[in-house]
């Protein structure tokens, strides 16, 4: 589904519990009818209060889906492309409206999880398993009012199931193709005034070759648990910790000597992640007036390790954020609300190569501090109209300060079932420390700056069973900071530099279309096409890849979602997905092909309690690269039971 704001899964109904403070009120009611959306405003609010560009995949059509991965979840989400180096558990990339992939801000349950010791601090999503999701919700535009830097592209946010019911868990056991394994278990609860939630997962496969062109497999395994508690001190003051972990380990493929081509090689890639958060929650003014102090760490180990070489070990990397952050929203009335706030965000990385003539160098250590104070105003002059402004100051010990803005309206008719929205916003990036401070470093770079407008149409028709919209929208980015290849580059700035270094001299552009169509034609059947178009382009006049298109970035998009639910306990379902062809490098000289993903599933309950699922991946056997030289899974078939209770 392509919508300013859509809901995956059947119903469209949420209940939901804002991840930095309990849920006004007031919504209370709203909230058992309509969807509510967190991320946009970092508050509750219903749908229909929303301007902004939102999908949200709801914990009924993740379930639904059964996918182990993420990035699984998120192929088929408006505006969102993404990238894998092979099979799962491959270096995979996701990029929003054609923004580079270290453009979006990637949430867990609030906390930033971006790696400050890649080059360009984004998220490697090759880890992240589905576990005990509550929902996702994909944010798109730029977002540096609310997220600050890197919310150039946008904000994917993870949020885990909260131990909001007296008792509950689940267990699932999958077996697959390829020697593939999966277990998920999870408990929830309340005790008196705790509340506490709990989840594990294992995932194994011997996979595939992650060279097109080689033969030896490239397994993958990883571990998974996050766990959080919340205890009602009083009526009014809550204390919560939450923490989340993953540790995986992936064979893939390198360049080795003396052709330099990918190939297969037994290198692979370890690496571990923990998010940790605490905080407090205090509710006044009979929940008008609801606070958060948080504490949050994220950190990423990662190595890169090669048997075959002395030293065995090739790479070191470290990178890790902490942010002290502070958050108001005060219901000034039914119709008048303010959220403010302000934030110190320290990232630090460590990384080392280790090599055969320097096997135990000194690490590269580097960190870059942010401090921010931001306040946004929403309002409902009239019963069809709310509007909202925000806006963002931002002081970085490296590049000085920055200012940021956004203003959202939706417009109401037709007893709501026709909804205008639009927006315009902006967003900056400041450069990583491995930018500045690294071998390539550049301590002279500035912040990347990007600039967007949006406009979209909801309507509902026949009591909301059939449900259409359409989004335009066009951002522009500049300053953005581009790799400078120094070898025989006679400029001053690769004095010193001979593998290269970075620069603030690139400039794109990006603009497209995205639409949908939702229906549910009886209380069983339920159908949604979704259909994006993507034109995003090097906009670096007399440059030799002016007007080229931005790599690995599909023009066009699309799906077909067919799901029934059968009276006797059998769910089925379809997808076909759709991706257009791209380019996977700057001058565009090696295509990449389109290609079409079918996925079939079905669930069988058992009882009360217990459900047989499988599904198909690729049912029909697609071969297609989303990386140029990187294979991609064939057909896969899973079997496997489903128990809650």
């Amino acid at each position: 589904m392509l919508a300013a704001t859509c809901v995956y899964g059947p119903g469209a109904q949420a209940k939901i519990v804002d991840y930095s403070s309990t849920i006004n009120p007031s919504l209370k009611s709203v909230a058992e009818t309509e969807t509510i959306i967190v991320t946009a405003t970092r508050t509750p609010l219903p749908a229909t209060k929303i301007g902004a560009s939102v999908t949200v995949l709801t914990n009924q059509a993740i379930v639904r889906a059964q996918s182990a991965s993420v990035v699984d979840l998120l192929r088929d989400v408006p505006g969102v492309g993404f990238s894998r180096n092979g099979g799962i558990g491959g270096v995979t990339s996701v990029r929003l409206r054609g923004a580079e992939a270290d453009q979006t801000v990637v949430l867990i349950d609030g906390v930033k999880v971006n790696d400050p010791s890649s080059p360009g601090g984004g998220y490697n999503f090759a880890n992240l398993l589905v576990g005990d999701i509550d929902r996702i919700e994909v944010l798109r535009g730029p977002q540096s009012t609310l997220y600050g830097s890197q919310a150039m592209g946008g904000v994917i946010q993870i949020i885990t199931r909260r131990g909001d019911v007296p008792f509950a868990g689940s267990l699932t056991l999958e077996r697959g193709d390829l020697a593939s394994y999966h277990a998920l278990a999870s408990v929830r609860g309340t005790v008196d005034a705790l509340t506490y939630a709990a989840n594990f997962g294992h995932f194994e496969t011997k996979g595939i070759s992650a060279a097109v062109a080689g033969s030896e497999r490239d397994d993958f395994q990883s571990d998974q648990a996050n766990g959080r508690l919340s205890y009602q001190l009083t009526p009014s003051l809550e204390v919560e910790g939450r923490t989340f972990w993953t540790k995986s380990d992936a064979g893939n493929d390198g360049f080795p000597a003396p052709l330099f081509v990918l190939a297969d090689t037994p290198e692979r890639a370890k690496t571990e992640e923990l998010v940790v958060y605490a905080g407090a929650n205090l509710n006044l003014l009979d929940g008008r007036s609801r606070t958060r102090l948080g504490l949050s760490q994220s950190q990423i180990e990662r190595e890169s390790l090669n048997a075959t070489l002395t030293p065995a070990t090739t790479f070191i990397g470290k990178g890790t954020n902490q942010t002290l952050e502070l958050q108001s929203t005060l219901d000034v009335t039914p119709q008048f609300q303010l959220v403010g706030g302000g934030e110190i965000e320290e990232a630090h990385l460590r990384t080392a190569i280790p090599s055969r003539t320097n096997p135990n160098p000194i690490p590269l250590r580097a960190s870059t501090d942010l401090g921010a104070l931001y306040i946004q105003a929403q309002a409902s002059p009239t019963s069809w109209l709310t509007t909202s402004f925000g806006a963002r100051w931002t002081h970085s010990d490296r590049f000085g300060d920055a200012l940021n803005a956004r203003a959202t309206l939706v417009a109401s008719f037709n007893e709501g079932n026709t909804l205008v929205r639009a927006g315009a916003s902006n967003g900056f990036k400041a450069p990583t420390p491995f930018q500045l401070y690294s071998n390539f470093g550049n301590p002279a770079l500035g912040p990347e700056e990007a600039g967007s407008l949006e406009l979209g149409v909801e309507q509902a028709l026949f009591s909301r069973r059939l449900k259409g919209t359409i989004t335009l929208f066009d951002r522009d980015t500049t300053n953005q900071i581009d790799f400078i290849s120094c070898f025989r580059n006679p400029i001053d700035m690769c004095a010193n530099r001979p593998n290269g270094t970075y620069d603030n001299i690139a400039r794109t552009k990006a603009e497209g279309l995205e639409a949908s169509l939702e229906a549910m034609p009886t209380d069983r059947l339920s159908l949604s096409i979704g259909y994006s178009t993507l034109n995003a382009r090097n906009k670096v006049e007399r440059s030799a890849n002016f007007n080229r298109r931005l790599a690995r970035r599909p023009e066009e998009t699309s799906f077909l979602t067919i799901g029934y639910d059968f009276p006797f306990g059998l769910d089925v379902s379809a997808t076909v997905s759709r991706i257009g062809e791209s380019f996977d490098d700057a001058a565009n000289s090696r295509p990449l092909k389109g290609y079409e993903v079918v996925t079939l599933r079905v669930s069988q309950k058992l009882g009360d309690h217990w459900s047989v699922i499988g599904r198909v991946e690729n049912a029909g056997d697609e071969i297609y690269q989303t990386t140029f030289g990187y294979g991609s899974p064939r057909q896969q078939s899973w079997i496997g039971l489903r128990a809650s209770f």
